[in-house]
């Protein structure tokens, strides 16, 4: 029996090996590629031509064969019955020279029955639900929700499969509403105000680039392992496609068709965020910056029907005393009264499309006052939820330097001193944030009390010197001689010198120095904070202070940047009764100045 099996597995592998040599030698080959619609990765346009990112990632594929293996391979595109068509007829068939293409993510349930090419695009899948739904702060506030909602996905996906996987984690029953394969999971749930389903980030993100409303729960942002190709498993094909996909000189071409269809932007910021471990907080800050956009094209879009409804309100007068003069010359007083009267009808149809035009300009007012309002709404909740995690951090500190204060070297206790001071900063900011009278009108309460300037420097640079010797970066400090004292909010100060220390240190290379220095005068202190970063152009200059942007110059290290940092800074300082600005060539570093009254 031995001996049988032994031969058995040596004569299989003679036959994959003289199977192998000849499909590598042969020169002309047929690939079945099985598709489903899947906009934007593969379907047909209105002249029922088939386009997409994977149809034109298989185009080049071809390319890559006729020039790297000198083979020519014919494509032969059949449409599927379905999706789950495409996984059942990967499962059963007997032909190696088959393909799945409909956008399919790498699983490891798909993983028993199929082969998958290496990935050519990042997998991450959010939750949506429909639009006006509350976002939900607990696992508890999540089992409520869903047990009012219906579910809505598509068969054999892995929309489906993470549906399952939520009911079983969550313990929560809710119906699931099965759609048709070519639609998009998104379409079903806007169909209905109590429907939620998992949808592709890029489809969410270009469904709000153009302007669509539903609603993304924080709690589920799922990681995939890619999207890619699907085949039998031990395909011949597989080591080609994965020398394809994984080229470097034919993956600036496949990058440049990807972002052909999602915009270089989105593509850049969905590699990033796959790439990072702050996978919500990315979002979030992607979500604000097209909202923001969406809300300057409205404004651009009223700009132009203001204008237009002045040059037509000119035109319109200008028409009707033309109109009169002629009448007056031309035809007697009865038809002049006539003519008057069916002007003024015209006049009323117009000024009733002018009433509408402007009642559409306040609903849209009216809109981005929601939107503000939304905003407030999530800087309170992010405010209210840090105050327990920090409530506990000084609680344990205080604990741990208590009951182990004889046996902690004086550093330790310097170091839990350090964690103390600094939750109770952070604890006195979150109260700031939501004072009431803060929230409501745009300010916070300012302290005036006596600030030793020399002291809270020294504080910040101390704070900081540990993160810039990790970059390489020196950090000097260069105080006034005389008047170091001065009537101001000493936390909201401190906030503003460690914003700008540490974007100092964030966008400095190593080998630099930041310098942060004070000049005192008779009724004022100045600070300055110099970096020998890359600076900023004029362009960065005119949005420097604004919130959420992201300028042309990226931290040298990786790190994470929301485009808040400066917005607070320029808040804080007018808050203050100061001014702050910049002097900044781009090449040359940056100084950012702050002027205080003493």
């Amino acid at each position: 029996m031995c001996h049988r099996l032994l031969i058995s597995l040596i004569a299989l592998g003679l036959f994959t090996s003289v199977w192998s040599n000849e499909f590598t030698q042969t020169k002309e080959d047929t690939l079945d590629l099985y598709w489903f619609t899947s906009k934007p990765f593969i379907y047909e346009n209105e002249a029922g031509v088939l386009e997409g990112i994977e149809f034109e990632i298989l185009t080049t594929f071809q390319e890559f064969l006729q020039l790297e293996k000198e083979k020519s391979v014919h494509l032969n595109w059949i449409k599927a019955k379905s999706f789950p068509n495409i996984l059942s007829v990967i499962k059963t068939t007997d032909n190696p020279n088959v393909l799945g293409v409909s956008a399919l993510s790498i699983t490891d349930k798909r993983k028993e029955y199929a082969a998958f090419t290496v990935p050519y695009l990042p997998d991450i899948t959010v939750l949506v639900s429909s639009k006006g739904t509350p976002i939900v702060r607990s696992f508890d506030e999540m089992n409520a929700m869903m047990s009012e909602m219906d579910a809505v996905t598509i068969r054999e996906t892995k929309y489906e499969a993470l549906l399952q996987n939520l009911k079983r984690q969550l313990n929560v029953d809710f119906d699931i509403i099965y759609i048709e394969s070519e639609r998009n999971v998104i379409e079903g749930v806007e169909e209905a105000d109590n429907r939620f389903g998992f949808i592709d980030l890029p489809v969410y993100l270009l469904l709000i680039e153009r302007g669509g409303d539903v609603t993304r729960q924080n709690f589920f942002t799922i990681k995939g392992q890619g999207y890619s190709f699907i085949m039998p498993l031990e395909n011949r094909w597989k080591e080609y496609f994965d020398e394809f996909l994984s080229s470097e000189k034919f993956s600036e071409k496949i990058s440049s068709i990807i972002s052909s269809y999602m915009g270089e932007e989105l593509y850049a910021f969905i590699d990033e965020v796959y790439a990072g471990d702050q996978i919500g907080t990315s979002i979030l800050t992607k979500e604000k910056e097209l909202q923001l956009a969406l809300i300057k094209n409205a404004n651009l879009k009223l700009e132009e029907e203001q204008a237009f409804r002045k040059v037509l309100t000119i035109a319109i007068s200008v028409t009707s005393i033309f109109l009169i003069a002629i009448g007056y010359l031309f035809y007697n007083n009865q038809r002049t009264t006539k003519l008057i009267l069916g002007q003024n009808s015209q006049i009323e149809e117009q000024q009733e499309d002018i009433r509408q035009k402007n009642e559409q300009l306040m609903n849209r007012n009216a809109q981005l006052v929601a939107l503000n309002e939304e905003k407030n709404n999530l800087v309170k909740i992010l405010a209210h939820d840090i105050r327990s995690p920090l409530s506990q951090i000084i609680m344990i500190a205080d604990i741990i330097n208590q009951k182990m204060a004889d046996s902690i070297e004086e550093s330790d206790q310097k170091l839990l001193g350090q964690v103390t001071a600094s939750a109770e900063r952070i604890n006195q900011m979150v109260t700031k944030i939501l004072d009431v009278d803060g929230l409501e009108e745009t300010r916070i309460k300012v302290l005036q009390e006596r600030v030793n300037i020399t002291v809270i420097m020294r504080d910040v640079a101390q704070r900081y010197r540990p993160i810039a010797a990790k970059k390489g970066v020196e950090l000097t400090v260069e105080l006034c001689e005389n008047h170091n004292m001065v009537r101001t909010d000493h936390l909201l100060l401190l906030l503003v010198l460690e914003n700008l220390i540490s974007n100092a240190v964030k966008f400095s290379d190593a080998n630099t120095t930041v310098e942060l220095k004070s000049e005192c005068a008779y009724d004022s202190v100045l600070f300055k904070v110099s970096d020998e970063g890359p600076g900023f152009s004029e362009e960065d200059k005119k949005k420097l202070f604004n919130r959420f942007q992201k300028l042309s110059a990226k931290p040298t290290a990786g790190e994470a940047s929301t485009g808040l940092g400066l917005s607070i800074v320029k808040k804080y300082v007018q808050d203050l009764g100061g001014k702050v600005w910049v002097e900044s060539e781009e090449g040359k570093g940056s100084t950012f100045f702050v002027k205080l009254s003493v």
